[in-house]
């Protein structure tokens, strides 16, 4: 009850940082709840045509990994799926060759 308002300010502040902390809480509810009722109703309007699909990660996981992959840093998990994509890239190409080469051999 002495307190002076200055002496209040570092509790203004803080209850301010938990009202942005719950706001944000719920807008993320209100996405993912969106997301589902989108997803639901797409299906039940389209059926197997839908391409509606529910969120595949948390929000902050997602940004997480975007950030990671715009400076660069990856995961295992990713590392061994760009590995994949190369390779199998990289044998479609071998197999196009080959498949030219032999269409170059056959007409000699």
């Amino acid at each position: 009850m002495d307190s002076t308002p200055t002496e209040l300010k570092p509790y203004l502040e803080a209850e301010k940082i938990r009202q942005k902390r719950k706001d944000a809480e719920l807008w993320q509810a209100g996405i993912y709840e969106t997301s589902a009722t989108f997803t639901a109703v797409a299906n039940a309007l389209m059926g197997k045509k839908s391409k509606a699909e529910y969120l595949k990660k948390p929000l902050l996981e997602s940004a997480e990994e975007e950030k990671r992959k715009q400076e660069g840093i990856l995961s295992e998990e990713e590392k061994k799926k760009q590995r994949n994509a190369l390779l199998a890239s990289l044998q479609l190409m071998q197999a196009n060759f080959e498949l030219n080469h032999e269409k170059g051999r056959q007409d000699e």
